[in-house]
């Protein structure tokens, strides 16, 4: 029989033996260990969860203070029944250029010009389509006139339209809307106003833009605002133009036409898109309050420019948009030929209208855009033109035959993109290591989509 104060048998459980010093010190440090790890981990999540919320409250700042700068600028639409634009999918503003004097109320206020802006948030682009402000319509109350009026007579008889709440303003974007809308057979989702104070304004506060003017303008008859002319001119070529002077090169048209204006009014439109995205995010939020003060009093809009899903869906565009990509559409005589003239008054062939409608709404395309295209010889080598023409016709352009440039001189390739044919136009760049610019070369009056001027770099 085992004394009591024997020793304990060796073969006891080892969750019973007794812990030597090394197992102790062996099991504290594996004890030890996670929660310093568990620190480390913490610390980070902390400094996470610390930045996040830092980032939440700058994008709530930037939000509080758009919010702040656009509301004073959005109008309620007073058309009874505007067409539904669900988040997310695409929407048509129409932009109404407004001709108002203060000092004169007696002239009363008119639609100057009239551009439809399509912005697509799932394709991340913007076009633009510019109607003649001569075009011939039927405004309701009033039948058949120009398209100009409709802004007019909306202003005027905003309460007697719309209600006695409804201000002029609303009154005439809204009839302009109307009449755009059933012109085009096209969803008229939000308008916006603007008058020319306000749109020099803008481009001062972003210190000038850059056009490249693609011929030289001569305009002896250019109205001021005390009723009188005076001569103005532009040289071609790139150059920084202020507010005055951009709205001067937008509003010009006894030089050539309204048709040359629009297309004017358009690239000064891109060139303002262009200044906005070089600033970048930050830079162009930074804008935000001298951009408000520019636009007070100068601008309106019923497109609801604080509403998240609409500022989010803005900003997609602009991150990913390409302002060389942006399609410039218009009804012109180029486009929609068999045109008729009452008077001052243009009556366009509706079957034509349809066809640049739906060209404006089609995502840009070489296939969709359907450009004519005429290569001229400025490298003054015999038979190079006809041979590029060949090449191109070759891979799948519509070539009309080719003709000398108005110089023999040129030093490097320009594609002229004359209509708004941006797919093909940068395809044809690509393919000929070649430069883009809007309009026709100077000295050539263009009967097609795209010119193409050789130049010495084709020689081989």
């Amino acid at each position: 029989m085992r004394d009591r104060y024997d020793s304990e048998p060796t073969n006891r459980p080892p969750r019973q033996r007794a812990y030597t010093g090394e197992t102790i010190v062996m099991r504290r440090a594996r004890v030890a260990a996670p929660p310093v790890q568990r620190s480390v981990w913490q610390r980070i999540r902390r400094a996470l969860m610390l930045t996040g919320v830092l980032l939440a409250a700058l994008i709530a700042l930037l939000y509080w203070q758009f919010a702040a700068a656009v509301a004073p600028l959005i109008v309620a639409d007073a058309r009874p029944f505007p067409p539904l634009n669900p988040p997310g999918t695409a929407m048509n503003v129409l932009l109404i250029g407004v001709d108002e004097r203060p000092d004169h109320p007696e002239e009363g206020v008119r639609s100057d010009t009239l551009i439809v802006v399509r912005l697509d948030t799932i394709g991340r682009r913007i076009s633009l389509l510019s109607i003649p402000r001569d075009t011939r319509v039927d405004v309701r109350d009033i039948g058949p006139t120009k398209i100009n009026v409709a802004y007019g007579y909306g202003y005027a008889a905003a309460r007697e339209l719309y209600g006695e709440k409804t201000m002029p303003a609303q009154g005439g974007m809204a009839l302009a809307a109307e009449t755009v809308g059933q012109f085009l057979d096209l969803p008229i989702h939000y308008t916006a106003q603007i008058n020319f104070d306000g749109f020099a304004r803008v481009i001062d506060a972003l210190g000038g833009v850059t056009i490249d003017v693609p011929r030289r303008i001569v305009d002896d008859a250019y109205p001021t605002p005390d009723f009188g002319t005076v001569r103005v001119e532009f040289e071609p070529g790139p150059q920084r133009m202020d507010g005055a002077r951009a709205l001067i090169y937008a509003r010009t048209r006894h030089a050539d036409s309204d048709f040359g204006r629009a297309e004017r009014q358009q690239q000064v439109i891109r060139a303002v898109i262009e200044e906005l995205r070089a600033r970048g995010p930050i830079g162009a939020a930074l804008l935000l309050p001298s951009l408000g003060r520019a636009l007070d009093g100068a601008f309106a809009t019923t497109l609801p420019l604080s509403r998240p899903d609409m500022l989010l869906g803005m900003g997609w565009i602009a991150t990913g948009l390409d302002p060389a990509a942006i399609g410039q559409y218009r009804i012109a005589p180029d486009t929609a030929p068999n045109f008729r003239e009452i008077g001052s008054d243009i009556l366009w062939d509706p079957a034509e209208v349809r066809k640049v409608v739906r060209d404006f709404l089609a995502t840009p395309g070489v296939e969709t855009e359907d450009a004519r295209i005429q290569v001229l010889n400025g490298a003054g080598v015999t038979g190079l033109a006809r041979r590029v023409s060949g090449e191109l016709e070759s891979a799948g352009f519509t070539v009309v035959p080719a003709a000398d440039a108005p110089r023999s001189d040129v030093p490097r390739t320009v594609v002229y993109d004359v209509t708004g044919k941006p797919a093909t136009a940068r395809r044809l760049a690509a393919l000929l290591n070649a430069e883009i610019r809007r309009g026709p070369p100077d000295g050539v009056s263009p009967t097609v989509d795209i010119i193409v001027v050789l130049g010495r770099d084709q020689v081989k």
